[in-house]
């Protein structure tokens, strides 16, 4: 049986590995995929850690509407997708969509 920790691993490398499938050059919602990996850490388990800077420059530019199709689709990443909509309000982005 995997233990706790071979599973997260397993979770973090098949988000590794569809995002390197996807290409580097590809962007999601106007930003390169590569940038929106600064995220993965704020928007993985059930108590992530806050947005680093990094990320919080990166959220500022993506075209927050646009990351709203996502939503539903992250789960299936184990990415917590309550998590990653609520990283622009801890960035301190004022005008957030609801999705």
């Amino acid at each position: 049986m995997v233990g706790i920790r071979g599973y997260v691993f397993l979770r973090y490398l098949l988000t590794i590995t569809l995002i390197v499938s996807v290409s580097c050059t590809n962007t999601v919602c106007n930003v390169p995929l590569t940038d929106l990996m600064e995220c993965l850490p704020a928007i993985t388990g059930a108590r992530p850690p806050a947005p680093t800077r990094q990320c919080c420059k990166v959220i500022r530019r993506v075209d927050l509407l646009c990351l709203c199709r996502y939503k539903q689709e992250l789960a299936k990443f184990g990415a917590n997708p309550e998590a990653a909509m609520a990283v622009p309000k801890r960035c301190g982005v004022k005008s957030t969509p609801r999705c």
